[in-house]
């Protein structure tokens, strides 16, 4: 296969980034992109973007970002759907249909013993010879994956790995169960290789759904499989893969804000996929590997959280540690500060001045809801009572003109 420049971006793909620009300045009142020289100028890219808060949005707002044209991994159940669909056959998208999108109910119950026997399933009233395949996943309790290695017969399977089960989640009576099954995905994987191959980029989600969770969720091995794939097959090729964090300010709301983080993009080595090639135990560590990488990748360009209560304290602190006159900060600034805080939470968390801080700041914002306030408003707050009795008199007869002008005739 010959190798050829990727020509430029065509009218159409031009057409569609800028109506994306238009739509995405109507949901949000600022978009800051951050890292643009982070962004290779050439050569095959995969961009890897989370975290995936709203499957439209979030595309809607990195096609117009984005300043190399890509080609979109994109689930099959939205590829096949009329309006947003249509749009992905026109750019060229990539559909992938997700193991979550096929999934199956069980029929009969699971049994699972971690402690005496962590490698085998057994089922009551199942079907496992015809229900289940070597390399499907069976999904039970808090959402617990297990990897299929062989079917024994319709009562028994072997898993590919042991998982601990917390003791307030086990069943003795047995688990109601549902079944992914294994898909193939040669034929998207060979349709990656050739646009990297021909020195294109791909744009993926790697959590591989979207969610509101104020961290992200575990990457998923797609990525990884894919760069390594590619320059398995085709050794001379160099594939760059970029963090891409997708920060937004009150996602709920409409007309606020958002940040593009562009990161540092990272390589892999020739001897990992050396390794790779060999298959087995040692695709899965080096698949492994990568995936670390990418976590390490996105906590540099992204603002994540245990939990909500933390996400409101560490974005608390920033306020209250930015001064209360002078320069505004910028935008990038505000997401650098909520990611150091992050940073530094997550390494002192367990420090007693740290939960002693934290602490105070949950009381201050509990506070601040108590009095319907916000904190930008407390410093204005100590003002005269002769400043006070005017700005009431200033909103009453603002409210009565108000009042008069939408009052029926």
């Amino acid at each position: 296969m010959k190798k050829r420049t990727p020509p430029p971006a065509s009218l159409t793909y031009s057409i569609f980034q800028n109506t994306f620009k238009a739509i995405s300045h109507v949901f949000f009142r600022e978009i800051k992109l951050a890292g643009l020289h982070n962004v290779p100028t050439d050569g095959p890219c995969i961009f890897i973007v989370g975290p995936h808060a709203n499957q439209f949005v979030d595309g809607i707002v990195l096609f117009g970002a984005n300043p190399r044209p890509s080609y979109a991994i994109m689930a099959a159940v939205s590829y096949n759907r009329p309006l947003i669909g249509h749009v992905g056959k026109i750019l060229n998208a990539i559909p992938v249909v997700r193991p979550q999108d096929v999934v199956i109910k069980g029929e009969g119950l699971v049994f699972y013993d971690p402690d005496n026997d962590p490698l085998t399933i057994r089922g009551q009233g199942t079907k496992f010879t015809q229900d289940i395949h070597m390399r499907d996943f069976i999904i039970f309790g808090r959402n617990r994956k297990f990897h299929v290695a062989t079917v024994l017969s319709d009562t028994e399977c072997q898993v590919t790995h042991a998982m601990t089960i917390p003791a307030d989640e086990r069943e003795p009576q047995g688990y109601s169960y549902r079944i992914a099954p294994h898909i193939d995905q040669t034929t998207v994987y060979n349709e990656v290789n050739s646009y990297l191959y021909n020195n294109e980029c791909i744009t993926i989600f790697p959590e591989g759904g979207s969610h509101d969770r104020p961290d992200m969720l575990p990457l998923k091995a797609g990525f990884a499989v894919m760069a390594l794939g590619a320059m398995a097959e085709y050794p001379d090729m160099k594939v760059n893969i970029v963090p891409v964090g997708m920060n937004y300010f009150h996602p709920d709301r409409f007309r606020s804000r958002a940040v593009v983080s562009f990161g540092q993009p990272f390589t892999i080595d020739r001897d990992d996929v050396d390794q790779f090639k060999l298959g087995g135990i040692h695709k899965r560590a080096i698949v492994t590997k990568l995936l670390d990488k990418g976590d390490e990748a996105f906590k540099i360009v992204t603002t994540t959280a245990p939990d909500m209560d933390t996400l409101m304290v560490i974005q608390a602190v920033r306020r209250l540690y930015m001064p209360c006159h002078g320069l505004r900060p910028t935008l990038e600034q505000v997401v650098q500060m909520n990611q150091h805080l992050g940073q530094g939470w997550a390494k002192l968390k367990d420090d007693p001045e740290c939960q002693a801080l934290s602490l105070k700041v949950k009381m201050y914002n509990n506070m601040l809801n108590y009095f319907g306030i916000r904190d930008h408003q407390v410093g204005h707050l100590d003002m005269t009572p002769v400043r006070a009795f005017r700005i009431l008199v200033k909103r009453l007869v603002q409210l009565g003109a108000l009042a008069s002008m939408g009052a029926p005739a």
